[in-house]
């Protein structure tokens, strides 16, 4: 089902209020690193997963299949998430939307930035955004599912979330 665009952005708009984390530690980090890894298995989706705290990478997994690019996806995607404060995926689509460039109208260089979904922010409670959480190895649309799909699985499974 496609959903058009604009409720689309305003469900991942969303997406942003709700995956958010009561406390996150590097502990956190791995339990999430490991769970995101499982969902990838069982989706047979070979992906490389970055968790990244306050510019302090606490995981990081390229799983079996993957290639050494696709850490440099991670970085442009992380630069995107924490200059625009909202998912990779979510800015690209509304860049887009709104006939946008990063470099013609954010002066923000294709080398260092890209619009493409697998970025998601680390956001705690009464903190706001702290990090990154990305997947990249996919299309862009399945790489913002994998990791929007498990954090929230994640976020229930520790009963942060109903």
């Amino acid at each position: 089902m496609n959903l058009p665009l604009t409720e689309k952005l305003k469900g991942m708009q969303q997406e942003e209020k709700d995956l958010i984390f009561h406390t996150f530690n590097s502990e956190t980090a791995l339990r999430l690193g490991l769970h995101l890894v499982a969902e990838a298995k069982r989706r047979s989706q070979a992906v490389t997963i970055d968790i990244t705290r306050k510019g302090h990478r606490l995981f990081l997994h390229a799983m079996e299949g993957t290639h050494p690019d696709n850490e440099n996806w991670i970085r442009r995607k992380n630069n995107v998430v924490n200059h625009f404060s909202s998912s990779s995926w979510h800015t690209a689509l509304r860049l887009r939307n709104e006939n946008q460039s990063l470099e013609q109208d954010y002066d923000l260089s294709d080398g260092d930035y890209v619009l493409a979904g697998g970025a998601f922010p680390l956001i705690i409670e009464n903190e706001g955004q702290v990090g990154t959480i990305t997947v990249s190895g996919l299309p862009d649309e399945e790489d913002h599912d994998l990791v929007t799909t498990g954090i929230r699985s994640f976020l229930l499974q520790q009963g942060y979330i109903n």
